[in-house]
């Protein structure tokens, strides 16, 4: 093999790397749970048991869940059914005014982390509480890209969403709370579009890519020793 070609080789090598994409995907909260979860109560100011904390049961589809618990909703609350997230306040206790955070990664496994276009949610059912809800959307150096903001009049019919920002890998959901009696608060049917993953080189490939660089030099040695 001539140094032209090994060139070719290696370069074709250091910068084959796999992408991967997931299909769209809406998270509801309804049985069968992930991981062990069990809903807790709903009420302001609940304790919230290690069994209700949402955090990496649904990293099957990409996501994971920051300063969330599931709750059961009254009966017609949940437009899945009857579970879904509030958010976990810094006493541990439920607290529907603290930000509720969505950060998308490879399925399975988030040490890879993933960026995507679009996020919405479900508001409850029972409305009119006249709180500002807040989406805001952070890229991968953490930096705001998006936000938009909605009031709750009690007639949301269609997810709260978030897109046209371009790419972003995270999202948080905050609420300025008027009134915490009064629903629409709680957030259910999490949707977000395609999950698309930086490029990450498997360790097969690390090695490819060591071994031709290897040979790169050998060759220049030898060509060295020639002149």
């Amino acid at each position: 093999m001539n140094s032209k070609s090994c060139i070719t080789i290696c370069a074709a090598i250091a910068f084959f790397v796999p992408s991967y994409v997931i299909a769209n995907t809406v998270v509801d909260f309804e049985e069968p749970l992930p991981g062990g979860l069990m809903p807790t109560s709903y009420m302001q100011g609940t304790i919230v048991p290690v069994s209700a904390q949402v955090t990496d049961q649904y990293l099957s589809a990409g996501l994971v869940v920051g300063r969330a618990a599931l709750v059961v909703l009254p009966s017609g609350s949940a437009p899945s059914g009857i579970n879904a997230l509030a958010g976990i306040g810094g006493d541990g206790r439920i607290d529907y005014d603290t930000p509720v955070s969505f950060s998308f990664f490879a399925a399975g496994n988030s040490g890879v982390i993933g960026t995507t276009d679009f996020f919405g949610y479900s508001a409850d059912l029972f409305g009119s509480s006249g709180n500002i809800i807040t989406i805001s959307a952070y890229g991968l150096d953490g930096s705001l890209v998006g936000q938009v903001s909605y009031t709750e009049t009690g007639n949301f019919t269609a997810p709260l969403t978030i897109s046209g920002v371009g790419q972003f890998h995270s999202v948080t959901v905050d609420q300025t709370l008027f009134n915490t009696n009064s629903g629409g608060i709680a957030l259910d049917l999490i949707q977000f579009g395609n999950i698309s993953i930086a490029a990450v080189s498997e360790p097969q490939t690390y090695a490819m890519l060591l071994a031709g660089l290897g040979l790169l030099g050998f060759m220049a040695f030898q060509k060295k020793q020639n002149t």
